[in-house]
């Protein structure tokens, strides 16, 4: 049973598209309608980011009689958990933002349809290729509960190290590739004059992500998948240790830049676009947050985080996280339109147009490939793409984000000199383990 956090970008609008005249005069299931939709029947879609219509003109060319409606609101638990509740919901939604309704909530009350057949139909694009193949691999899993998929998640942020292209030149700065060379050129930047690394203090996950990536780049998968499982001893295992002290040796060496600990994130992107600072670990949003201080030709460019050594086990793992839930209530009065709505939003048209206009890269595989998009985004893309099965994922955070914070909090406090590794990683073990033994928490389990 996996829940993700909500992802709130960007502003909202509303689409209302209606029918006309000639269309499927019934519900025929076949490979171009594998739902039996019935092409007169209304589509009501609701939705949190003004993409989640981007669907509506596809659905509308392929079911000329429909009427879909398109209702953007960044309220969404407002609008909706009472029409859940009473048995009138939306046929699809786009669950995003701080008033997103609580996924779990909705698969214990059964309000949420099995997602299973619309990944075993036929693409929107080639009745040849089911939609599960269209997407890119392991990302399903945020959506399973009890075995069922009850959500797709359609967003995927990509998370590295951020630097200026245009600095690295200006200074004849390689890109380091492994976690000495990085140290090495955190030496040349502090020679220079610039932060070598920066973070956003006030927000500690960044940097406990950056730890936690690089523990499972050095250890593989199973190295985070006992942390979710809250198995024991997971934070004191040897990758989880080697990580943290090879970012202890920032502070050690003094690559970390003079008030990183204050800064929140806006101001530590701040320090990155002005070439104050030399590195920076953030997700692929960051250009959008951004967009508006970046100087021209600066060159932001992601990579991933390089590994201790030449043993790593997954070189060219970088941590993702799928977000931005599609969802089809059970009850809906057009459950079919719900489900073909969905299978419209995952053809390579839609994908591409939301990369386009939103600067974000979708699940759906090869989707952002030919477009023009920017450098920063490119990165990110191609990073994702050269992950493969080497991608990491964690859903601890999520489950369980108090104790996430509390690890976070431990990790500020590490980089600050406070601890060694092992006292890091003991006092972090101790709130996982209080964690397991409260019976007041759900727990959950990944395979």
């Amino acid at each position: 049973m996996l829940t993700r956090r909500a992802l709130l970008q960007g502003g909202l609008a509303g689409v209302a598209l209606a029918g006309c005249a000639s269309g499927e005069e019934g519900p025929v299931t076949d490979a171009g309608n594998p739902f039996g939709v019935a092409g007169e029947t209304p589509v009501e879609v609701v939705v949190s980011e003004e993409y989640g219509g981007f669907a509506a003109p596809q659905y509308r060319r392929r079911y000329e009689k429909a009427v879909v409606t398109v209702t953007p609101t960044k309220q969404l638990r407002d609008l909706l958990q009472s029409r859940f509740a009473a048995g009138s919901p939306p046929d699809a939604v786009l669950n995003t933002g701080a008033k997103a309704l609580t996924v779990s909530r909705l698969v214990a009350d059964n309000h949420l349809a099995d997602l299973g057949p619309l990944l075993d139909a036929p693409s929107w694009e080639n009745k040849d290729v089911p939609v599960k193949d269209t997407m890119l691999p392991g990302l399903l899993d945020a959506g399973r509960y009890e075995g069922t998929q009850r959500s797709l998640n359609y967003v995927v942020d990509v998370y590295g190290l951020w630097y200026s292209a245009q600095l690295f030149q200006k200074r004849g700065w390689d890109v380091p590739r492994t976690w000495p060379e990085l140290l090495a050129l955190g030496a040349e930047m502090k020679a220079a004059g610039v932060g070598p690394f920066t973070y956003a203090g006030v927000h500690p996950y960044y940097v406990l992500e950056s730890v936690l990536t690089l523990a499972v780049k050095t250890g593989g998968h199973d190295v985070v998948k006992r942390i979710d499982n809250l198995e024991d001893g997971a934070w004191k295992d040897k990758n989880v240790i080697r990580a943290i002290t090879a970012f202890g040796e920032l502070t050690k060496r003094g690559l970390i830049a003079p008030g990183s600990q204050q800064l929140d994130h806006l101001g530590s992107q701040t320090r990155l676009v002005t070439s104050k600072a030399g590195l920076l670990p953030c997700g692929n949003w960051l250009e959008n947050e951004m967009k508006a201080v970046i100087p021209p030709n600066f060159g932001l460019t992601m990579i991933g985080l390089p590994p201790l050594d030449g043993s790593a086990a997954l070189p060219r793992g970088v941590h993702i996280a799928p977000t931005a839930p599609l969802l089809v209530a059970e009850k809906a009065k057009n459950k079919a339109g719900g489900l073909e709505y969905l299978r419209a939003m995952l053809s390579k048209e839609v994908a591409a147009q939301v990369t386009s206009e939103t600067n974000q890269l979708t699940v759906v595989r090869g989707a952002a490939d030919g477009l023009e998009i920017s450098t920063a985004l490119r990165s990110a893309r191609d990073l994702l793409n050269a992950a493969g099965d080497q991608a990491i994922r964690w859903y601890f955070d999520s489950w369980y984000p108090e104790f996430a914070t509390t690890a976070g909090r431990l990790t500020a406090q590490y980089l600050t000199g406070a601890f060694r590794p092992d006292e890091w990683a003991a006092g972090v073990q101790a709130a996982a383990d209080k964690l397991k033994q409260d019976k007041a928490v759900t727990k959950y389990h990944r395979d």
